[in-house]
């Protein structure tokens, strides 16, 4: 082969490997702002995300960073090799009205669907606006009804709950003034909330934890000692306690387990197939899958026999206890209503229950977390909302005794409600609403190709720092018109936490909680909005009521109490401590 021959092979591969190059380089979307030095990776923003959450643990306080710099409400970025940008939307009014108004423009499908469908292929978390999601949202109406969860999962909260701090209790007595680790402990008893909620059965996680402590005298229970002291007898009372630990029942462990897999989908480029994958091959996620699905079969076994006696019809007489039950006599009565067979065990019935207990305890559990650490950090917040929850709940002050789930329910507590809110909007659990464009669309000015996976960031200008100029004429017209209808943050103190801003007088004097003051928005809206949102609510007031009636916060050192998070399947503290003495 001559020399001329071999120069023409090489160049051609160089040109050939050139274009292969070039063509799996981002391809932005005309007109919207990004990253230039993005777009001359493959990867695209990937390696920036990963090197911020490598030194922080967070990701989406980077997008946050980057739209700043950005200095625009709409940003686009390059997340996946050869696949469309994301777009990000910065800006509290025009998400609301993607969520409320445009919902023929933008629906759910994309991105969640990579993350959820290969775990919960029958949930409506994922799926577009169809008959299937109305189906199965009918299918789950009543679990969110005012009756079940008032007479059903309220008391069962509160039982969680007083369990939870009967464990704090014999943890604060061994740490003897120092502080100790919560998280595990939130994450325990609200798995027994829905579990109780779900299938009418708790596992025990915290009980367990507590026979073992409250069998142990504190000497028992060494003290941590100050390593860099000269003396090896030195005590540093800001040194975490540690305690023996009994394993968690295998319930638990199955639950988190399946729960924390969302994780390898979110971490992934190809986050469908990782996750498919992974739950077929790695062990510990067959274990635990063979685990769910013997306890839903076990579960809709139980509830079946219960509810109907014959293909014909449902017991009018069994009493109702958990949401399989209510799944169950929910599908008998539609079948009825349809002229159809008792479809007795689905794909439906089965991801329905299991998202509901997946969901219903990772998110409420994780905001629980933030709330003990604001009341840990600010004290003045902690005292102001004790008084309050003992003069609204007067009778069970004076009563000597816990408001029980009735009166925490019926009980309008103005400074609780705003406590709630500011821990929304600085925590954010999710830090954003994602949907998908279903059709070429424009938001803002700019044109949104069809197909585009769109992100209304939750923990952005506006929300938690200095909001961003839009010029109104860019604006959808039900957008112009909602200008109104909620306020904006003061930019003076629009970083910190002050439950006060969501408290307003009305014309007697009295303080109450407007939900509008300004942008939080922690379970979206719209017809596509968190389905569990008021289940959430009544958890969040049962858990907050009783830890701070029983509790008080005290200092912790600043390397305990820093706010720094962690993004896996919600945004969590790194660490939870407390430092604990009982109100007396």
């Amino acid at each position: 082969m001559s020399n001329t021959t071999i120069g023409v092979a090489v160049c051609a591969l160089l040109t050939l490997g050139l274009l292969g190059y070039c063509a799996l380089l981002p391809k932005p979307i005309p007109g919207i702002p990004y990253n230039k030095a993005s777009t001359k990776r493959i990867l695209g923003d990937a390696p920036d995300v990963m090197k911020w959450k490598e030194e922080t643990g967070e990701i989406w306080s980077y997008i946050r960073k980057l739209a700043i710099e950005l200095d625009s409400p709409i940003i686009q970025m390059f997340m996946r090799p050869y696949a469309k940008p994301w777009v990000i939307i910065n800006d509290f009014r025009e998400s609301l009205d993607i969520q409320i108004y445009r919902s023929n423009e933008f629906d759910r499908g994309g991105f969640l669907g990579d993350i959820f469908k290969p775990l919960l292929p029958g949930n409506h978390v994922w799926m577009p606006t169809n008959d299937q999601f109305r189906a199965n949202r009918q299918l789950m109406r009543d679990t969110m009804s005012p009756t079940f969860l008032h007479r059903i999962i309220g008391p069962r909260i509160h039982s969680s709950a007083q369990s939870m701090l009967a464990l704090w209790h014999e943890r604060a007595r061994l740490a003897r003034g120092h502080p100790f680790e919560v998280e595990h402990d939130v994450f325990r008893a609200t798995v027994d909330v829905i579990l109780s909620a779900a299938f009418g059965f708790e596992i025990g996680a915290i009980k367990t934890q507590t026979a073992l402590l409250s069998s142990l005298a504190a000497s028992e229970v060494p003290l941590p000692r100050d390593s860099s002291s000269s003396s090896s007898n030195t005590k540093n009372p800001d040194l975490p306690a540690t305690f023996p630990v009994v394993e968690d029942p295998e319930d638990f462990r199955a639950i988190r387990t399946i729960t924390d897999s969302v994780e390898i989908a979110l971490n992934s480029p190809l986050p469908r197939l990782s996750l498919g994958l992974a739950l077929r091959v790695l062990p510990r996620l067959r274990r635990a899958k063979r685990y769910k699905d013997r306890l839903l079969s076990e579960r809709l076994r139980l509830a079946w026999q219960k509810f109907v006696a014959d293909d014909d019809g449902a017991d009018g007489n069994a009493e109702v206890a958990c949401a399989v039950d209510l799944l169950v006599q929910r599908e008998a009565q539609m079948a009825r209503r349809e002229q159809r067979a008792i479809q007795h065990d689905t794909p439906a019935i089965r991801d329905e229950l299991f998202g509901f207990l997946q969901a219903g305890h990772e998110t409420g559990s994780t905001t629980i977390c933030w709330a003990v650490k604001y009341l840990t950090v600010h004290g003045a917040v902690q005292r102001e909302l004790r008084a309050e929850l003992r003069r609204m709940h007067s009778r069970a002050s004076e009563e000597a005794r816990l408001p029980n789930a009735e009166e925490i329910a019926a009980t309008s507590v103005p400074f609780l409600d705003a406590f709630i809110e500011e821990t929304h909007r600085l925590c954010t659990t999710s830090s954003a609403v994602v949907r998908v464009a279903v059709k070429d669309t424009t938001v803002l000015g700019h044109a949104v190709p069809k197909g585009s996976d769109v992100f209304m960031l939750m923990n952005g200008p506006g929300y938690q720092t200095k909001g961003l100029r839009v010029d109104e004429h860019l604006r959808s017209k039900t957008s112009r018109d909602a200008k109104d209808k909620y306020g904006v943050w003061d930019e003076r103190n629009v970083e910190q936490f002050v439950p006060e801003r969501w408290l307003v007088k009305n014309e007697r004097g009295e303080k109450r909680f407007d939900p509008f003051a300004g942008p939080a928005n922690p379970y979206g809206k719209g017809l596509r909005s968190c389905f569990g949102t008021k289940l959430a609510v009544l958890e969040l007031k049962i858990f907050v009521t009783l830890i701070v009636w029983t509790f008080e916060f005290h200092e912790l050192p600043p390397v305990l109490a820093d706010l720094k998070g962690n993004d896996k399947n919600t945004h969590r503290p790194q660490h939870v401590y407390v430092r604990l003495k009982e109100v007396t």
